[in-house]
């Protein structure tokens, strides 16, 4: 003979079931997570100069998390850092995408790379007519 499980048992165990799903399905959709890659070189006839600038790139992220045609949106100065900036972004890794548990490709992402003496930096935007993720 089992023993009735007491009330508050019961509930317990609900609560924490419910809540398992919970965090369960919010982990079935989540936007690509970067993951590594090499850092971008300073070209050196624009260090020379004293040159800075910056370059906005867009690129597909890959089921398999690879970057994908990369492009140069707009630079400044234009043509500068545009091969450096390339050389970087194509180098990228990261976790891919999924949405609603399957693996998808992540389009038209877009990020600003910095080029500035001493200190260089990057940072992902929206795409252009496309809401942050």
């Amino acid at each position: 003979m089992v023993a009735p499980m007491p009330r508050a048992i019961a509930t317990t165990l609900v609560t924490t079931t419910l809540m398992a799903v919970l965090i369960g399905c919010a982990s079935l959709t989540r936007p690509p997570q970067f993951v590594g890659g090499k850092d971008f070189v300073y070209p050196a006839h624009a260090r020379a100069s004293g040159v800075e600038g910056r370059v906005l790139v867009r690129y597909d992220i890959t089921v398999a998390g690879t970057v994908a045609d990369a492009v140069v949106v707009k630079s400044e100065p234009p043509g500068v850092f545009d091969e450096a900036a390339l050389d970087a972004v194509r180098s990228w890794r990261f976790r891919p995408m999924v949405d609603r548990g399957e693996v998808v490709p992540a389009p038209a992402r877009v990020s600003e790379l910095v080029f500035r003496l001493g200190e260089s930096s990057y940072a992902d935007l929206p795409a252009p007519g496309r809401d942050a993720e």
